[in-house]
């Protein structure tokens, strides 16, 4: 299944535990670049990156069809190996403006998965440690949580 890959997980239910393979969709971002410029950073299933940058570009007033384009093409040197597929780089036709200032984001996110803002890849793939913590709950405690709430 495209979109998706098998891992190997383990399901705990209410009176066992078990090895099985799940399916898990895959989610990266993708930063979209205009003539250079970092435009948008979005999170997306990858494939179809072409066409989810054209479809930004003309809701966003952009480009007002294909023909505004002069390439499309995801780059070739990536910023960081975790980059590697996530950045596609537009080219405007000429005569074609790019409306910059308008594109820039001034919102605030109280929630969100994080990439929401976020003005390039870089910025997206930032590392943090892990958090470590001695915190178990026991199976009878998790499984009880639900009838709680």
């Amino acid at each position: 299944m495209s979109g998706s890959r098998s891992f190997s997980i383990t399901r705990l239910e209410a009176d066992r535990v078990r090895r099985v393979e799940d399916l898990v969709a895959e989610e990266e971002p993708l930063e979209i670049q205009v003539n250079g410029a970092s435009v948008a950073v979005t999170m997306r299933t990858p494939g179809h990156d072409e066409d989810l940058a054209l479809g930004f570009l003309l809701t966003e007033g952009v480009i007002a069809g294909a023909s505004d384009v002069a390439s499309i093409r995801h780059c070739d040197v990536a910023p960081d190996p975790e980059a590697d597929g996530n950045v596609i780089q537009v080219r405007l036709a000429d005569g074609v403006a790019l409306p910059l200032e308008r594109l820039r984001r001034h919102s605030f996110a109280s929630s969100s998965c994080g990439i929401c803002g976020k003005a390039t890849i870089e910025a997206a793939l930032g590392k943090r440690r892990p958090v470590s913590a001695a915190l178990t709950v026991s199976r009878t405690v998790l499984f009880g949580l639900p009838e709680r709430l």
